[in-house]
């Protein structure tokens, strides 16, 4: 088997992104029917490598014939309700039961012209960054299949990357879209908090989990972006307009490299991070370098929030997943994140204070000072399979999430926007993503 699988030479699509493939169905050079026969094609060869698809139906369905991706088949990510589908989360504790009513997230997705014809995989609810579950098995990085997708949005990363479609759903609650962005080579953006009109974290304490896609190129995200919020007509936020080219705007941006404990990145990352501030500079941009302005707190205090969330989610399963969700079967990870709640607000007493306040006042600040802020993705290169394997012990689990994942969840705590761009590689060619953050 080889170590990369790409499928982007099989059929009619060619490397095309789905705003070129709704183009060419508009022109009535492709019909919905040979783009969707395309990716089944892609799908029988991608997927029993990649292991990123947990439930399908490859039929056209009805969509959008009036919007930007008209015709294009999408997965959405499995822990979004669907009609017609199971919502298994990622858990052997959730049933695999079909759907009767979508999520009302689903229409505003689908107000972009694509259609569902499956879910993709993800981490036991979403909280490790990796796709890895007693439930569906290892879901592999199309760049090497020994390497983890990162995640939780880890099978629609696979799925873009390796070439079965152009763009897939995903959800992003500590970095879930970046993080499988950065490690499979993807553009994969967490918008402004409030740019998806539902959220599941929408009545708790924080806000932190927003929807998005990972993609292959810039405008097919930016052109998703531009048509969900043509559909949130109450959204208070400014409009997204249509964008078509680079803005002329040069913009004050500040670089830095070290996590939040002042612990720099792996040097293989710092040097495409700072490639990816001199290619800015050399548009015209003005570039800082300075320190990490977080508080070092900021780590064990947003862990205690999804410690939280792991309690609620364990305790109250059966109200919120179905009278089947069964507790003896959640994987030990979850358990045994839920059962330290107690320990780590006893460890970061003031956690909520300082994550809704102090955080959003320190990042205020920033971005008050510059336009942008740009960071790596992640700490670290992509690790291989395993490193958040369903048999690591929880404070492994613990000690590898605050020294990988330290620079996503901050706009997911403050609620603002970053994306990931693949601007490098590492030495054994698997892509290395830069933060830019507003």
């Amino acid at each position: 088997m080889s170590a990369k699988l790409s499928v982007l030479d099989i059929g009619i699509l060619k490397d095309m992104d789905a705003t070129a493939i709704a183009d060419h169905i508009k022109r009535k050079e492709f019909t919905p029917k040979e783009v969707l026969q395309c990716v089944k094609e892609r799908i029988a060869k991608a997927d029993p490598s990649i292991n990123a698809i947990v439930a399908a139906n490859y039929e056209v369905g009805k969509y959008n014939t009036d919007a930007v991706f008209s015709g294009v088949p999408l997965f959405i990510k499995d822990l979004i309700p669907v009609k017609g589908f199971p919502c298994r989360m990622g858990s052997r504790a959730v049933s695999n039961k079909i759907v009767r009513k979508s999520d009302p997230i689903v229409a505003q997705i689908l107000s972009t012209g694509c259609y569902v014809i499956g879910k993709s995989a993800t981490s036991e609810f979403g909280f490790l960054p990796a796709s890895e579950t007693l439930v569906h098995g290892d879901t592999k990085n199309p760049h090497h299949l020994a390497y983890s997708t990162g995640g939780s949005s880890g099978g629609a990363a696979a799925l873009v990357a390796a070439g079965v479609v152009p763009i897939a759903h995903t959800m992003d609650g500590g970095g879930s879209t970046r993080i499988p962005a950065s490690c499979c080579g993807l553009v994969g953006l967490k918008p402004t908090r409030g740019r998806h009109k539902n959220s599941p974290t929408k009545g708790l304490p924080i806000d932190i989990v927003t929807s998005g896609i990972v993609s292959r190129t810039v405008r097919d995200t930016a052109n998703y972006f531009h048509a969900i919020d043509k559909f949130n007509k109450r959204s208070k936020l400014p409009p997204i307009d249509a964008i078509s080219g680079p803005s002329k705007k040069r913009l004050k941006i500040a670089v830095f490299t070290q996590g939040p404990t002042g612990v720099d990145s792996h040097p293989e990352v710092i040097e495409s991070t700072h490639q990816a501030a001199k290619a800015c500079e050399d548009l015209g941009h003005e570039v800082s370098y300075i320190d990490n302005p977080y508080n070092e707190n900021v780590l064990v205090d947003f862990l205690a929030y999804y410690a939280l969330l792991a309690f609620l989610n364990n305790t109250f399963g059966k109200f919120t997943l179905g009278l089947s969700f069964d507790g003896k079967l959640i994987e030990p990870f979850s358990k045994d994140l839920a059962a330290y709640r107690g320990r780590l607000s006893k460890l970061s007493p003031g956690w909520r204070k300082r994550l809704q306040k102090q955080l959003v006042e320190e990042y205020d600040q920033l971005t008050d000072k510059y336009d942008v802020v740009l960071s790596p993705t992640l700490s670290s290169p992509v690790p291989k399979l395993g490193y958040f394997g369903t048999d690591v012990p929880i404070v492994a689990a613990v000690m590898r999430l605050n020294s990988y994942t330290v620079f996503t969840i901050v706009q997911n705590a403050t609620g603002a926007p970053a994306i990931s761009l693949p601007m490098g590689k590492c030495k054994n060619g698997l892509p290395i993503g830069a933060m830019f953050g507003a």
